[in-house]
């Protein structure tokens, strides 16, 4: 990553957190050549603002394993994780821990108890990440 990249990747992220998704975006838009970075970078920070159909919308052009968890940090509509997890199953995408505890988060935030523990005990390896996900949720 060149210096540039870094600089695009902190603005973006420095914008969003402060609440201006429209200066984020623009710069997301300038970018030239966008890499995973940039993306996550951009739908972490719809997530973070609650702005859960931009966040999807920027996920289902360019999707990954990282992208989904930002992604699901957003849904705080029980069909829209629902729609989500459709998603990384028609998809294929592997449920790793991250995944897997993201949508226990979801699940269990929306109060849907039962599809927390369905996702939990579908995990062939759980670690602390995913422990912690099912405990809180």
């Amino acid at each position: 990553m060149d210096g540039d990249e870094y600089v695009n990747h902190s603005l973006i992220t420095m914008y969003a957190r402060c609440g201006e998704t429209g200066f984020a975006r623009k710069m997301f838009d300038e970018m030239g050549e966008r890499d995973l970075v940039s993306w996550n970078s951009m739908i972490s920070g719809y997530s973070t603002m609650g702005f859960a159909k931009e966040a999807i919308g920027l996920f289902m052009e360019m999707s990954s394993q990282m992208t989904l968890v930002s992604v699901l940090g957003a849904c705080g509509d029980l069909d829209l994780g629902r729609w989500v997890e459709g998603l990384v199953l028609e998809k294929k995408m592997e449920v790793n821990s991250y995944v897997g505890s993201a949508l226990i988060d979801m699940y269990g935030k929306c109060g849907d108890l039962i599809s927390a523990g369905r996702v939990f005990d579908s995990m062939p390896n759980k670690d602390v990440i995913t422990w912690n996900a099912i405990i809180t949720g």
